[in-house]
């Protein structure tokens, strides 16, 4: 199917966005936060069911570096995109960051929202950020762990082609963490680098500081009780953030639907595509009879984009 681009005008930053496919409306926002939309794989598998909008939230990939880089302007972004759209309501679908920002939006407008599709998002609690460090430390030689030391450091002086060369470097290492085929770790994190692309890590910083924040006053968690909208939460079991955190959310979200896919790392559209297909499809047919269409079409390899999620740890 076609793909249309384009940038719009979204509270004063100029945001890239992309639409594809056809049916009912789903958006799809990317993690880091500060990284550029990575979800095309996730798009291709379900454009035959739905019209899928993506696109760069603030300050990331080709969109506009328009501060203020926070969790509500995130939000606000997310609700102009709606409007512009012409939606009266839509599916929200998130990875890692982005499931956390397509909830919070749930719980801003839960009116607007006809379902949410939660894909390896941190969950409204902070506890789990110690076991996620041991476990990429886990995957990590201990000549890999200093290597990625000395390259966060240079990352602070590099400039340039220097900075080009050290920053892929560095997301490589880190994003390879996340899968869970150790044997082939190390070739999809690289596939997930893009030359001239780089985390922004102002955003990244402020986003996760911002969320903390939200996230110890307790509120979401208050509202999360009372959400009313179809959920589904998909997460791996082999993910180095622990999948406690999506079992603890579907118990926060009266009604949600759990699924923890087995040898699975932090992406299961890439490491498991037609098995995360198949779950999508089947929570979309609950949401909207309409995309009961043509059945889970496998995602060629080839078709791997960008960016991996939490750019600089979460």
């Amino acid at each position: 199917m076609s793909v249309r681009q384009e940038y719009v005008l979204v509270n004063g930053a100029r945001l890239w966005t992309s639409t594809q496919g056809t049916g009912v409306p789903l958006v799809l926002c990317h993690g880091g936060p500060g990284l550029w939309d990575y979800l095309e794989p996730l798009a291709q598998m379900l454009e035959d069911v739905t019209t899928v909008h993506r696109y760069d939230q603030r300050g990331c990939g080709r969109s506009a570096a328009m501060p203020p880089y926070d969790v509500a302007t995130m939000v606000g972004d997310l609700e102009a995109l709606r409007r512009r759209w012409g939606h009266t309501e839509w599916i929200l679908g998130g990875h890692s960051w982005g499931a956390d920002l397509a909830l919070t939006y749930a719980l801003a407008y839960p009116s607007r929202v006809r379902g949410l599709i939660y894909t390896s998002g941190t969950g409204l609690d902070l506890d789990w950020r110690e076991e996620h460090r041991l476990n990429q430390r886990a995957r990590l030689t201990s000549t890999q762990q200093l290597e990625l030391a000395r390259l966060k450091a240079r990352l602070t002086r590099a400039r340039g082609a220097d900075f080009e060369e050290a920053d892929h470097t560095y997301c490589r290492l880190l994003w390879s963490t996340d899968f869970a085929d150790r044997r082939r770790a190390f070739e999809l994190a690289g596939r997930l680098v893009q030359a001239g692309r780089h985390p922004n890590y102002e955003v990244n910083r402020a986003i996760l500081e911002d969320w903390r924040r939200i996230v110890q006053e307790g509120e979401l968690r208050r509202r999360a009780r009372q959400l009313s909208v179809p959920v589904l939460i998909v997460h791996g079991d082999a993910d180095p953030r622990p999948s406690s955190i999506a079992s603890r959310l579907a118990q926060q979200i009266s009604g949600a639907r759990l699924t923890i896919m087995p040898s699975v790392g932090h992406f299961p559209f890439i490491e498991a595509p037609e098995s995360y297909s198949s779950t999508v499809k089947s929570f979309l047919r609950l949401v909207d009879p309409s995309t009961s269409a043509p059945a889970a079409r496998p995602l060629p390899s080839s078709a791997l984009p960008d960016g991996e999620d939490r750019a600089g740890d979460s």
